[in-house]
């Protein structure tokens, strides 16, 4: 038991007494249960901020992490739906129901937002809500039983929701109500309008959890030109083979990854970067636009968190940032089709396919970073989303909670997974995972508390980790890691001497392989 909770047990003993001749409900007010605010980003790379090393200006995750802790082994699972799905029930997403992009629920699994809504917190959510929003995804209203206000921009849109205009597939839910796209704004600022009116219209009696699922950087990339034009002469002037050596440098000097680390290879399917290159100043303007939608992102932070000072709520707040997933290497194809337009207003989509000819940016366009500039944002790690090597599956995580962090500004290498956010927050809440919720038995909480490492001590941690995400499968236990691409062999490394996974040692080891791979095995049978 920490200290922290110690003294708020104490504490609430003591009221309990005190209060015994009042009304049973005050009675059992459990007092200073902090807030919660849970920040997702998507598709964005493990050093796309300037406090993992980045380049892109993102001054108020800055201050987040020199406030609070960064996590230097902190792990997703390297798709948007599976990562979602852990992050809100706590244990692993197979179990959950939920191994693709999107999905629902099963009815063995209890989500956060009804444990603390439970609890007494009101809650608020925004963005990316899918998988939790109805039995049914046409009927979203389900979800107002445990959350009280909600908005809901994402999820079942095909082949990524534009950021600037409504498209055929796409469906947009205010509290329950279907509402129509705002023409013109931009989605960002859109989900972060809602949150900060949530903050600001709330009972200030009772504790809230507000989840802020962004969209950004996640393809197409559209961003607004006044932030696009903040990079332009940036990335003309820093090749992607210069930028992901300074950003490692950067994070060993930040003491995210030990000295001896190495940089791995760029993606074999990038085009060299040089002069020759007939295509340089659209490469310059893709990346240009994916830092912008992470600057816009930045942005979204710095108004939540300035709401929360200015009603006074910081001083209880715990703020998690995080990303669902690695960056993306992957091409879109198709949008339109014969006789349908992606836009809902009727416009042809310019530059699907990646097309070189068109310029990103843009409400009418669809493109993506590519690989050279997703090996960048997911430096210095290989591969990238849906893989489970580490270019896939390793997240920044900053956590954010004043009084209560032990060592502002430092970095723990404490191995840790997104089903750990959920016992976190209970923990900080002080209320216990149930063994069944709304008549039904749920599953055991997968997740760990990180209290106490955010307090400075330590916590029985993981035995092991597993992932199995489009075909890809990986198992952690201490520094060795099994890890295996879609198809190929599994591949062994020591991550605490080759994080990068550069040198294969399955060869030299296969008795521990073998080890590892039935781990994995009953891990992925359960």
């Amino acid at each position: 038991m920490t200290t922290r909770i110690a003294f708020h047990l104490t504490v609430a003993l003591l009221l309990t007494v005190a209060l015994a001749t009042v009304t049973p409900c005050l009675a059992a007010l459990k007092p200073d249960r902090p807030n919660i605010v849970i920040i997702m980003a998507d598709d964005m790379g493990f050093s796309d901020i300037g406090s993992y090393g980045g380049e892109i200006h993102t001054p108020h995750l800055d201050r987040l992490a020199s406030e609070g802790l960064r996590f230097s082994q902190f792990y997703n699972c390297a798709l948007c739906g599976p990562s979602r799905a852990a992050l809100m029930t706590g244990v692993y997403p197979h179990r959950a129901g939920i191994t693709s992009w999107t999905g629902l629920l099963n009815d063995r699994c209890v989500t956060l937002f009804e444990t603390l809504h439970n609890a007494g917190y009101a809650t608020g959510a925004a963005g990316r809500v899918d998988m939790i929003t109805a039995d049914n995804w046409q009927q979203p209203k389900n979800i107002s039983k445990y959350v009280d206000r909600f908005l809901q921009t994402g999820g079942h849109q095909g082949p990524g929701g534009n950021y600037f205009e409504p498209t055929r597939n796409s469906r947009y839910y205010l509290n329950g109500d279907e509402i129509e796209y705002p023409s013109g704004v931009y989605k960002t600022d859109f989900l972060t309008d809602f949150a900060v009116d949530f903050l600001n219209e709330r009972n200030g009696s009772r504790p809230f959890l507000l989840y802020l699922g962004h969209h950004a950087p996640h393809w197409p990339l559209h961003a607004k030109e006044k932030e696009i034009a903040k990079y332009r002469s940036l990335y003309r002037e820093l090749s992607w083979d210069e930028a992901r050596k300074r950003r490692l440098e950067r994070l060993v000097e930040k003491k995210i990854l030990p000295p001896d680390t190495k940089l791995s290879p760029l993606d074999p399917q990038a085009e060299p970067w040089s002069e020759s290159n007939p295509h340089l100043d659209w490469e310059v303007e893709r990346m240009a636009v994916y830092a912008a939608m992470i600057d816009s992102l930045d942005q979204s932070v710095g108004r939540v968190m300035e709401a929360l000072r200015d009603s006074g709520a910081d001083s209880n707040t715990l703020v998690f940032f995080l990303s669902d997933n690695g960056a993306t290497e992957r091409t879109v194809n198709r949008v339109d089709r014969p006789g349908w337009t992606w836009r809902r207003d009727g416009t042809p989509t310019r530059g699907v396919g990646n097309d070189p000819a068109v310029m990103p940016g843009p409400a009418d366009t669809f493109l993506s970073p590519g690989p050279a500039w997703s090996s960048l944002a997911n430096t210095p790690f290989r591969f990238h989303k849906t893989w489970n090597h580490e270019g896939g599956i390793a997240s920044p995580l900053i956590v954010w909670w004043p009084g209560v962090i032990d060592r502002p500004g430092g970095v723990s290498d404490e191995l840790s997974h997104i089903t750990d956010l959920m016992a976190t927050c209970l923990d900080a809440a002080e209320e216990p995972y149930p063994e069944d919720f709304d008549g039904r038995e749920v599953q055991p909480l997968a997740g760990k508390s990180l209290l106490p490492v955010l307090e400075g001590g330590e916590r029985d941690g993981h035995p092991s980790l597993c992932w199995a995400t489009s075909g890809s499968k990986a198992v952690r236990i201490g520094p060795w890691k099994l890890v295996a691409a879609k198809g190929e062999p599994w591949e062994l490394y020591h991550l605490a001497t080759d994080r990068t996974e550069l040198n294969d040692l399955a060869e030299q080891h296969p008795d521990r392989v073998a080890a590892m791979k039935k781990v994995f095995e009953q891990w992925h049978s359960h």
